[in-house]
């Protein structure tokens, strides 16, 4: 498996540890919900509990990288304990070494199901890996309440597909027009008619009716001038739907609102006019139209300014054209969605295995993390 910028999900700043902040969370409406999480990534709601999608570790004894295993998984946690309890085990996980894991990514639910996409394609796993968890990898997967789960359609094979009538760039180079020759569905929204689904290595919006058809809404073709920035592309993460439409954000820091096949853009800015996206992995809506947007890393030179290991939740309401920071300084954020109780949660430490020691150095300590920012102080219903 080829090793993309995109897939950079920021492990390898462990090894700059010194400019990484703390991990504890930047303002007093924030709270630590659960920890000891494997790379966790999508959260969602099922008739009030949470469910977290985990991308897992690989296998559990990987002997090279890539290092394939069935370590993803969907599980249970407890809003008021923070235990987790799994739903899903035993799912397709790829470790890219110091570059973190790709498995379960985006959940969704819907019509008393559960839907998540699996990250990667199979065109880009090792041949060594048995074929029936090598066709694990890309599909977007639909799970009951008991634990099973079926296919509903090989997204990441049908999207690699699609790349192969473009031109691969040229490394080091702004090459427009260009795209890699990759798939890794992300994001997932549920619909009544079907499922959306954002595919970070294709660059593509996809949509799967009732029936596993699979159709590209849109391609995001953009590309930047500096091919050495980070990433290069537009790499599409994350999908929510808001009464004004549908809206698709991207780890470039881009911002679209989606009507039919066209995708107009909207940026983001606080109150001084200064835009307010940089890395985005997540995006949700609450009842009332706003959407909320996370940054895993934020604006400063990647790998190198101790701003850009600075995560933040951006709050923007459409209608208005305004926004701002509702928490910042947290560790590898990455998905996010509105609780019952009317409160933000979201994933954190998204790169970090489950069992790293609470009081281990660096960002990763006490694992995958699950944290609450507070939208509203009414009281919470914790209960699950």
């Amino acid at each position: 498996m080829r090793l993309k910028t995109r897939y950079l999900f920021g492990v390898l700043v462990l090894l700059l540890g010194a400019l990484i902040p703390s991990p504890a969370v930047a303002a007093s409406t924030v709270t630590l919900v659960a920890s000891g999480l494997d790379s966790p990534r999508g959260i969602a709601f099922y008739h009030g509990r949470m469910l977290v999608a985990e991308a897992g570790h690989g296998a559990d004894s990987c002997s090279g990288i890539p290092c394939v295993g069935t370590t993803s998984q969907i599980s249970w946690v407890n809003r008021s304990t923070g235990a987790s309890t799994p739903l899903v085990t035993g799912l397709f996980s790829v470790s890219l070494g110091p570059e973190g894991s790709l498995g379960v990514s985006g959940l969704s639910v819907r019509g008393g199901k559960i839907f998540a996409a699996l990250g990667a394609t199979p065109q880009e796993v090792p041949p060594s890996v048995p074929g029936d968890l090598a066709a694990e990898a890309g599909k977007l997967i639909s799970v009951e309440p008991d634990g099973t789960w079926e296919s509903v359609a090989p997204v990441g094979k049908s999207d690699f597909n699609y790349t192969l009538k473009f031109t691969e760039p040229t490394p080091g180079v702004y090459s427009p027009g260009t795209q890699e020759h990759d798939a890794n569905p992300t994001g997932v929204l549920a619909t009544g008619n079907g499922v959306y689904v954002a595919d970070s290595g294709a660059n593509t919006l996809d949509f799967v009716d009732r029936h596993g058809k699979i159709s590209i809404v849109h391609y995001f073709g953009w590309r930047d001038p500096n091919p050495n920035n980070f990433p290069s592309d537009a790499v599409p993460t994350c999908i929510a739907r808001a009464e004004d439409g549908l809206w698709v954000a991207d780890l470039s820091g881009h911002l679209f609102r989606v009507d039919g096949t066209k995708a107009t853009e909207v940026v983001p800015r606080d109150g001084a006019g200064k835009p307010l996206l940089s890395h985005v992995t997540g995006c949700t809506t609450d009842g009332e139209g706003n959407l909320y947007l996370v940054n895993m890393f934020g604006p400063g030179i990647p790998f190198t300014s101790p701003s850009f290991f600075q995560g933040n939740v951006v709050k923007f309401a459409p209608e208005e054209g305004r926004g701002s920071v509702l928490a910042g300084n947290l560790a590898f954020p990455n998905m996010a969605a509105v609780g019952p109780d009317g409160n933000l949660y979201v994933t954190a430490g998204s790169i970090c295995p489950a069992h790293v020691p609470a009081n281990a150095p660096g960002p990763c300590a006490g694992g995958g993390k699950v944290l609450r920012i507070n939208l509203s102080h009414e009281g919470d219903s914790n209960r699950d």
